[in-house]
């Protein structure tokens, strides 16, 4: 069943969100509509790295922790999310499988968007599902950013420069501990 528990909250909430920004009432109305709403307990695995996605999820309330598997196998804490913020955004745009794995830190509320229910978004509503997708790049576009920032300062790290950013990897890959 789709739908959030609170409409009226979730109309007052979304636009607060960039993914959200810039939709008119009709739109968020739909949306709010197409939204799944979760709740997870500390610790509960919400996706998994590696394993198909077909939704994305927004906090509403609580604390998620996205890590990373590295080829050794050491789980590396990324990141953590909280209200308004949002992850599982690649999987609606391209058909890789999910690059980390998202984890509840305390209870949590989640609303999810699917595929299915972004594609149904687009059939009754171009310019809604069109301000979605370039809110969903905007996002994706400050996170390369944030990346590329600090890439370049793990390069600045480095002596030298043909090999900055790969020196700058193995040196912390190969640190003990």
């Amino acid at each position: 069943m789709a739908g959030v528990s609170n409409p009226k909250d979730a109309l007052e909430f979304l636009p607060t969100i960039a993914l959200f920004g810039g939709l008119q009432e009709p739109t968020l109305d739909r949306i709010i509509s197409m939204l799944h709403e979760l709740r997870m307990e500390p610790g509960q695995e919400i996706c998994r790295q590696g394993d198909v996605g077909r939704s994305m999820f927004l906090v509403r309330h609580g604390e998620v922790v996205v890590t990373r598997l590295t080829p050794s196998g050491r789980r590396i804490r990324m990141v953590r999310m909280g209200p308004g913020e949002f992850f599982g955004e690649m999987t609606l745009i391209d058909v890789q499988k999910r690059s980390a794995t998202v984890q509840a830190e305390k209870p949590t509320t989640l609303w999810s968007l699917g595929n299915m229910e972004l594609y149904k978004l687009y059939q009754e509503d171009v310019p809604g599902y069109v301000m979605v997708l370039q809110n969903i790049c905007r996002e994706l576009s400050r996170r390369l950013r944030t990346t590329n920032s600090r890439l370049s300062e793990m390069a600045a790290e480095s002596d030298d420069e043909s090999t900055q950013i790969r020196s700058a990897v193995t040196r912390r890959n190969t640190k003990p501990g």
